[in-house]
């Protein structure tokens, strides 16, 4: 009788580790394939967001415009005869906020400073003229028509403090075109992306910029030279 209890004991003691092991199975089956159809629905949406963005000349996460329409813009502007300051801004810090708290908490410091920069930026035109460089980074133009380089110098400083009131910083570079030399919207780009390289070798957190006069542009009819590595502020 003893005999018989503890093989039924046995039998019930394998019979339950036989079914918690096949529930545990089907349990991490089940597990693996919704995190597989989770991680397909995530790479679908950011397809559709990417070609919503492509298709609108927006940018998805903050609704800025994109660098195609930002090269459009630019382009365009160039071909006319009114001077504009260029500002490009790349906020300080972002890779330590994806690397420690994630990608999501990284996206929203770039939407929090794009909440920032958009109430410092006063005149509508300006605002509309407010561009995110890709979709994947953390670096903006704003381009300021009818301005020469002090106009954008001090708008730049007024975007630091307002990011600085957010607990953000970056780093900004500021260069103009005059309305008369012979400049491509790539080499105005590379000059505004060079000054903000020496904001960010100086310390970060600050306007560094440089002037048409110390700027390789070409007069009308001369042959277009390369913009130097760095200028002088």
């Amino acid at each position: 009788m003893r005999v018989d209890l503890l093989w039924a004991l046995d039998a019930l003691l394998t019979g339950s580790v036989l079914f918690l092991s096949g529930f545990a199975l089907r349990h991490h089956v089940t597990l693996s394939r919704m995190q597989h159809e989770a991680q397909t629905a995530q790479r679908e949406l950011e397809n559709r967001l990417g070609t919503i963005q492509q298709q609108t000349g927006f940018d998805a996460l903050t609704g800025l415009r994109n660098p195609q329409m930002f090269q459009a813009k630019l382009s365009t502007l160039l071909r006319g005869k009114e001077p504009l300051a260029l500002i490009y801004i790349d906020l300080d810090g972002l890779k330590s906020v994806n690397d420690s708290r994630g990608h999501a908490a990284g996206d929203e410091m770039i939407r929090l400073a794009v909440r920032a920069i958009r109430s410092a930026v006063r005149r509508r035109a300006d605002l509309d003229n407010l561009f995110r460089r890709g979709s994947a980074a953390d670096e903006f133009f704003l381009i300021v028509e009818r301005a020469r380089i002090t106009i954008g110098i001090q708008l730049a400083e007024q975007l630091l403090n307002a990011l600085r009131a957010v607990g953000l910083s970056a780093s900004f570079g500021v260069t103009e075109w005059d309305g008369q030399s012979i400049v491509s919207a790539s080499e105005l780009e590379l000059a505004a992306e060079q000054q903000m390289q020496r904001a960010k070798r100086d310390g970060r957190g600050c306007v560094r910029w440089n002037t048409a006069r110390r700027a390789s542009w070409c007069s009308p009819g001369k042959r277009r030279r390369r913009v130097p590595r760095s200028s002088a502020a």
